[in-house]
């Protein structure tokens, strides 16, 4: 199969971003809403967790024939400029104030001493993160590619995927699973290669091995991947664990297997010139969308906005703006490397395809 945009995952990447913002926005919690209503917000926070995985095994299928072909050229052609990409937003977050009231009242330097400070506490970790919390992605990301680049480089293909599942079990024993298995870790596991690497192995192997799956299979893995991800996150509440801590579970790879898989049997699915033209945007959707989001954030919290009125405005706002956002970055020279991953003409903007 050639590297064409298929109309279905362009569309499933929308469908991410779109829960990306939602997990961010956090809609129906807090003390506006019934205890019923903020565990029904940590319902949806876990349902909406098939975005990043499905972005990572959606970059193992796409970037499988060439990494293969040319590891190191191929790991290189994504390394580049998503880790402009990444020190970039990392500095900008790294000055943006969170909390404007306080950078008003006590001073920009004030405001932000905290959070650099914060940083500062675990350097290894926010190296694999970032200057905020959702740029571990592309860190994630060049982690996996690097590893798989490496031993691909080293003819040990057969390491790959029992590599990818050790970290996996390590990460969910160092993670979630914190509290029954006691495992340990240089960095919070979410970040690095123990989630991404099976994410990204799972598409790789999908598609050198040319692997299917049918649509009630694939419909009982989305559903039943969602369903035990609920689960866990029920029974480790009994350890004190918060159900929206979870960034990824047992569950998760099925889910986002699953969901993938669905979409891969009607490629037709969001056939329009629309969704491919906001589906370019994705990756500069998923950097910036935190400054729109800082922003209303402080201004509901200024004019007092909260509860259902907040939660019906804050995630199509913070779509709207951080569109805007890109659309205005794209436009120079200057700042289009924030929001796009090639140069000169716009082929993809989102590190979930090969484009040369």
């Amino acid at each position: 199969m050639s590297n064409a945009r298929i109309p279905s995952l362009e569309m499933g990447r929308l469908l991410a971003i779109l829960a990306v913002v939602i997990i961010h926005a956090g809609p129906l919690r807090g003390e506006a809403y019934s205890e019923g209503i903020n565990t029904l917000s940590d319902v949806i926070n876990q349902i909406c967790r098939f975005a990043v995985p499905f972005f990572f095994v959606l970059t193992g299928y796409f970037v499988q024939p060439k990494l293969t072909e040319t590891p190191t050229r191929t790991f290189m052609h994504y390394a580049k400029p998503l880790m402009m990409i990444w020190l970039a937003w990392s500095l900008i977050y790294l000055a943006v104030p969170f909390r404007l009231d306080v950078a008003m009242i006590e001073g920009y330097l004030t405001e932000r001493t905290g959070y650099w400070n914060y940083l500062l506490q675990a350097p290894l970790n926010t190296l694999f993160e970032g200057g905020l919390v959702h740029l571990w992605y592309i860190p994630g990301l060049l982690s996996a590619l690097g590893i798989l680049a490496l031993l691909i480089n080293k003819n040990q293909q057969g390491l790959i995927m029992p590599l990818a599942l050790g970290l996996y079990v390590w990460g969910l024993g160092a993670g979630s699973y914190q509290p029954i298995m006691e495992g340990e870790a240089p960095i919070f596991t979410r970040n690095g290669p123990f989630f991404s690497l099976l994410m990204v192995t799972a598409g790789f192997e999908m598609r050198r091995r040319n692997i299917s799956f049918s649509n009630k299979a694939a419909w009982t893995m989305t559903i039943g991947g969602m369903a035990l991800c609920l689960a866990e996150g029920v029974n480790l509440s009994r350890y004190d664990v918060w159900m929206a801590n979870h960034d990824f579970l047992i569950g998760t790879p099925v889910m986002a297997l699953g969901l993938f898989a669905l979409l891969m049997n009607n490629p037709n699915l969001g056939n329009t010139p629309l969704t491919f033209a906001l589906s370019k945007r994705v990756l500069g959707v998923y950097v910036a969308h935190f400054v729109p989001l800082i922003l209303l954030f402080n201004l509901f919290g200024m004019y007092a906005i909260e509860g259902p009125v907040k939660d019906m405005l804050v995630t199509p706002l913070t779509l709207l703006l951080s569109l805007g956002l890109v659309w205005c970055l794209e436009k120079t020279p200057l700042t289009r490397f924030l929001v796009e991953m090639t140069k000169g003409k716009r082929k993809a903007l989102t590190p979930a395809e090969t484009t040369k």
